[in-house]
C-alpha cells in the first residue's frame, strides 16, 4: 500500500514556496535564451568545475560547523530571488544572527574564490518507510 507524502505547511510556507518558484521559473525561463547563459550554467564550464573542486576539498570541514546540514554548488539567491552568481551553498537548519555566534561558529563568506550563500532549511528528517 502506498503511503501518501503530502507536506505539513502552513499558508505563509506555501506562499513562499510558490513565490520562490516562480522567481525560478523566471530566471531559467530568460537564461535559456541566450547562448552566453547556456555556457555559463554548463556543468562542463571552467566555473562549474572550480565549484565542484571547491566544494570537494572543503565539504567535510563545512559540515562541522554547528547548525550545518548540507553543502552543494549552486546560484545565490537573495530574498529567494536567483541572482545568477555561482557559489557554494551551505544549509543550515536555522540561520542564527552573525551576533549570536561564537567567532568559530561563523561561516566563510568565500572559499578558494568561490563565494559562500547560507540557506535555511528548517529541520530535515527522513521519510516513513
Amino acid at each position: 500500500m502506498k503511503k501518501e507524502i503530502t507536506p505539513k505547511w502552513n499558508k505563509a510556507q506555501r506562499e513562499e514556496g510558490e513565490r520562490q518558484r516562480q522567481a525560478w521559473e523566471t530566471f531559467f525561463s530568460e537564461n535559456e535564451r541566450t547562448e552566453e547563459a547556456a555556457k555559463a550554467f554548463s556543468l562542463g564550464s571552467p566555473e562549474a568545475l572550480k565549484q565542484a573542486e571547491v566544494r570537494t576539498r572543503h565539504e567535510a570541514e563545512l559540515l562541522r560547523y554547528p547548525n550545518v546540514v548540507g553543502v552543494d554548488e549552486g546560484i545565490r539567491t537573495k530574498d529567494g530571488v536567483p541572482t545568477g552568481e555561482r557559489c557554494l551553498v551551505v544549509y543550515v537548519e536555522r540561520k542564527v544572527p552573525r551576533d549570536q555566534l561564537a567567532e568559530a561558529e561563523i561561516l566563510p563568506g568565500e572559499i578558494e574564490g568561490v563565494s559562500v550563500d547560507v540557506v535555511e532549511t528548517g529541520e530535515i528528517t527522513p521519510l516513513p518507510m
